[in-house]
């Protein structure tokens, strides 16, 4: 009943909008720069008297509708140049076009040309938009502030990058879990060629964008898929600017590891027909080496007395990898009418990974807690077994979006109507893994006469461990190593959505209140497939190491310990497809690696939208509701027994599941220069693919079972946001914002063990089946019998993070006529938070930093374009383990700088550097006393040239 009241309700006042609406006259037009050639966003225009404010989009165009006829003043202002006001006729459909800045050359123009010209888009469009943004601009010759997505967005408040090889792979705003992040290129959902949500970054190059924008609070119109906000891509378009233009770059990369230069290159063109047609297109080619040092250990257990020991394993790896990504993107608009735009967006992305890894295991180290010595820093240990193991991997990934699309414009009604595209694939079908053993280890120190066979651990540096012992010169002579297992891996998992949306928009006047009303809906269908290929070869006799030995140890080491180049990937190659009398198939081993992971989930969402955008004086209110229904199809398999695919069952299981998401943004000018904003919205983030997908995974012996639970709840979030800007000159910001999110359903591995009974006997399975809130009706009690532990994903209860964000820029021109030129920025980012779990532990929130912060100096004038800068990412959860254990990142502060000198108009030189204090990478388990992970990757210089015409 009150739903239906509310429905009467919200179609009388649109009634009442439409009954009072003005005569529909129009006023529309652009603004640009002093010379007319570069396009102005986030301008606002406003028509005096009317208070009648709009902002101007991507192209510096505006547009108002429903204006009474007659004479008035429109003010245009821009951060960055003087307001300007003309006096405008507005009769039937009228225009009026803007220049804002100096009538001077294009190139030389303050407002399109440097970092300062793009931190002033920047500041502009986050002053004019109705919700919370932030935003990375291009400049007006497109050049983009960093050569790199993931470096662009390490200095957006609040935002920090997690890395790959030292290179930035994905994105968290305010802390949060990326894979609670959204990412859209032009508005089409990203997919992600892995099994997570988490949209690969590192893959997009930044010299194919206009910009970037970081959405913090949602309105309806936007998919409600995210807890910390959605990051959209924006490529080129030929209406960016007027006429032709053209664009080249080249340039080197030097890494103090690799001792490689690595070339990039870029081509950009454009061009307007006739002022209807506009074509962009972009390609860009890199061919990057990487080379990282790395050490490692399985887990570290506790004494009784609290001191840690590795009881696990400890690893060295040696990685050495050849990136190569080839990019395109194609643009093509069409000004169909005065009334209609028309686009096709296209975005191709192939990212080629050739890695080869050397991997050096010291196994089964828990010996050390009754057989060893553990010590405060130390532990000395019987060393049992060692594996040498080669990896080479080919691994390609392609993203491809493509969306077509259009906007019209009828008297007072606007419609947007796309249709759209989007692919992502990770094949990884050239792979092959060796492991070469050396086993009984204390017997052979026996036999060679060493008295003391043991190895000792010093953590003195917890960092880097220190290993000595004599029993040491047998573990590095190869020809100790006997062949224990050979791997290829042919698998695929591909990523494909097609979407269609379209919304209407109409403007009214409700006695002087101008609000615009919008409606919407759009169909999501997604696929996500994973077609595991993996097969395992057991050799018939000893095969000995010695063969495929090249160099006998890496040079350049930068980790204390000796690391070997063996077994040599490329010998090891000669292994492939069974190569050789002395192979045969291990066909239990391969049916179930290759079978039991694959998985496919067919999602489609639909949803549909209301919402109204108030202009009441000084405060513009933007609210409505989104409704979100979700259909999931998941299938996965089964070994009923044994790995005979004779025995394969094909688990499926389906759910259907809506939401009501209501959003409230308000933005209130307390001041020409005083801001300031609140918002609500509520959020739904369904699980990642690889939590929720139905496979069912038992090892060797069946006694430990892994299982995805496609049953998970999606998060479900409430987000509160409040914050006050400050523009205290003419280009300067202060700004400060609070945050709260509450958080249900968060989503968290977990481990269930099996207890025995007072006989030291299995407890039934029905009792084990009690404790493990996961769906296992499907597993019989016989396949059950012998499970001793279940790794699974599970809901917790309620969570919630809690923030403060501060956000400065100031051009130091203002502070002292000596500082002009020079520009400061700087934000932080603090926030705490809580989840609860089952056994009513409460850990922070998975992945969530509590410390962010960004802080640049810059230097833009003439032609010299100077900045330094640091990003620092405070710890977080990475993984659960155990109270005391859990895996930790640990903070991590990245320091950069660059120089960019104009030689003349069209050519621009640069030298960039990156990680200039040789910052590793660090997970530890509980305390940095204990290792878990440390990565070095060096110092890398980037230095090239940019031509534009």
């Amino acid at each position: 009943m009150n739903f239906k009241l509310g429905k009467l309700a919200a179609a009388s006042v649109v009634s009442l909008g439409l009954a009072q609406m003005a005569h529909a006259d129009v006023l529309e037009g652009t603004v640009t720069d002093g010379s007319g050639e570069a396009a102005l966003e986030g301008a606002l225009v406003k028509i005096e008297g009317l208070n009648r404010t709009t902002s101007t989009g991507r192209f510096g165009d505006y547009r108002f509708s429903g204006v009474p006829a007659g004479q008035y003043d429109v003010t245009v202002s821009y951060i960055g140049a003087d307001p300007i006001t003309q006096t405008v006729t507005i009769t039937g459909d009228s225009s009026a076009d803007f220049r804002l800045g100096g009538d001077i050359r294009y190139l030389d123009n303050v407002l399109v040309v440097g970092s300062s010209a793009a931190q002033a888009g920047a500041i502009n469009q986050q002053r004019a938009s109705d919700a919370i943004i932030s935003v990375i601009d291009s400049d007006g010759l497109g050049n983009f502030p960093d050569t790199t997505v993931a470096d662009s967005l390490s200095r957006v408040p609040g935002l920090s990058i997690k890395t790959d090889q030292g290179e930035g792979r994905y994105v968290s705003i305010r802390g949060i879990n990326p894979d609670l992040i959204a990412a859209s290129i032009n508005g089409v959902r990203t997919p992600s060629p892995e099994d997570r949500r988490g949209v690969l970054l590192d893959g997009v190059p930044s010299d194919l964008l206009d910009g970037i924008e970081v959405q913090k609070s949602l309105t309806p119109d936007v998919d409600a898929d995210t807890l910390g906000g959605v990051i959209d891509l924006k490529t080129i378009s030929a209406f960016d600017r007027d006429g032709r233009f053209i664009r080249g770059k080249i340039e080197g990369a030097y890494n103090e590891i690799t001792e490689e230069v690595s070339p990039k290159a870029t081509l950009t063109y454009s061009d307007t027909f006739a002022d209807t047609i506009g074509v962009a297109l972009s390609v860009n080619y890199q061919d990057l080496s990487i080379e990282t040092h790395n050490n490692e250990t399985g887990e570290f257990g506790l004494t009784d007395d609290g001191i840690g020991y590795l009881n696990d394993d400890y690893e060295m790896r040696w990685y050495d990898l050849n990136r190569q990504r080839l990019g395109f993107v194609g643009n093509f608009d069409w000004r169909f009418s005065e009334n209609t735009d028309l686009y096709l967006r296209t975005l191709f992305n192939n990212y080629e990974d050739d890695e080869v890894r050397n991997k050096f295991e010291f196994k089964d180290l828990d010996d050390s807690e009754d057989d060893g010595i553990i010590a405060p820093g130390s532990q000395t240990v019987p060393l049992n077994e060692v594996d040498a193991e080669a990896r080479k991997r080919r691994e390609v990934r392609q993203i491809q979006t493509y969306s077509l699309g259009g906007d019209t414009a009828w008297d007072d009604w606007n419609f947007k109507y796309e249709v759209s595209y989007a692919y992502a694939e990770e094949d990884d079908s050239d792979n092959h893994d060796v492991t070469f053993r050396f086993e009984d280890i204390q017997d052979a120190a026996a036999d060679a006469g060493l008295t003391d066979t043991n190895v000792v651990f010093d953590f003195s540096n917890p960092e880097t461990p220190v290993l000595s012992g004599d029993v040491l010169s047998l573990v590095y002579d190869p020809s100790n190593y006997i062949m224990d297992a050979f791997e290829e891996e042919k698998t695929t998992n591909e990523d494909k959505e097609v979407a269609a949306r379209f919304d209407a928009e109409y403007d009214s006047v409700i006695g002087n209140t101008p609000v615009t009303w919008k409606a919407g809906v759009k169909l999501r269908d997604r696929e996500k497939t994973r077609d595991a290929n993996v097969i395992f070869w057991e050799a018939d006799e000893d095969l000995n190491l010695s063969p495929y030995v090249g160099s006998r140890l890496l040079s350049g080491w930068r980790l204390p310990n000796p690391m070997v180049e063996w077994p040599d990937a490329n010998l090891t190659t000669a292994l492939r497809n069974g190569a050789g009398p002395t192979f045969e198939l291990d066909e239990d081993a391969t049916n179930f690696d290759s079978l039991a992971e694959d998985f496919t989930i067919e999602e489609t969402i639909t949803a549909v939208y209301g919402m109204g955008t108030f202009d009441i004086g000084d405060l513009t209110l933007v609210a409505g509701v989104r409704m979100e229904d979700t259909k999931t199809d998941l299938t996965g398999n089964v070994f009923a027994e044994e790995d005979d695919p004779a025995n394969l069952v094909a688990r499926e299981v389906s759910n259907d599941y809506s939401h009501w998401l209501p959003s409230v943004n308000a933005k209130y000018h307390f001041t020409d220069k005083i801001i300031g904003r609140a918002a609500y919205y509520a959020a739904v983030v369904r699980p990642s693919f690889g939590e929720y997908a139905p496979y069912t995974l038992f090892n060797d012996d069946r006694d430990e079972l892994e299982v995805g639970n496609p049953n998970l709840d999606p998060y479900e979030a409430d987000n509160f946001d409040l914050g006050i800007e400050f523009y205290p000159t003419e280009f300067s910001v202060l700004s400060m914002g609070v945050f709260y999110k509450e958080i249900d359903n968060a989503i968290y591995p977990a481990t269930y063990e099996r207890d025995e009974d007072i006989n030291g006997d299995l407890i039934p399975v029905a009792d084990f089946r009690a404790l493990v809130p996961v769906d296992l009706t499907y597993l019989t009690d016989a396949q059950l019998a012998d499970v001793e532990e279940i790794e699974t994903y599970i809901n917790v209860g309620k969570s919630e993070i809690t923030g403060v964000e501060f956000n400065y820029v100031q051009d130091l021109g203002d502070v002292s006529e000596a500082l002009d030129g020079f520009l400061l920025s700087g934000n932080l980012t603090l926030t705490d938070s809580e989840s609860t779990l089952p056994d009513g532990r409460k850990v922070p929130f998975l992945q969530q930093s509590d410390t962010v912060w960004n802080i640049a100096l810059g230097y833009d004038k003439g032609p010299w374009d100077l900045r330094v800068s640091a990003n620092f990412r405070g710890a977080q959860l990475d993984e659960l383990t155990e109270e005391n254990l859990d895996r930790m990142t640990d903070e991590r502060t990245l320091v950069e700088a660059s120089a960019k000198y104009k030689l003349n108009d069209h050519v621009q030189l640069y030298l960039e550097g990156k990680n200039l204090t040789d910052e590793p990478e660090y997970y530890y388990f509980g305390s940095k006393r204990r290792l878990s992970q440390y990565d070095e990757f060096g110092t890398t210089v980037v230095f090239g040239a940019r031509m534009t015409y």
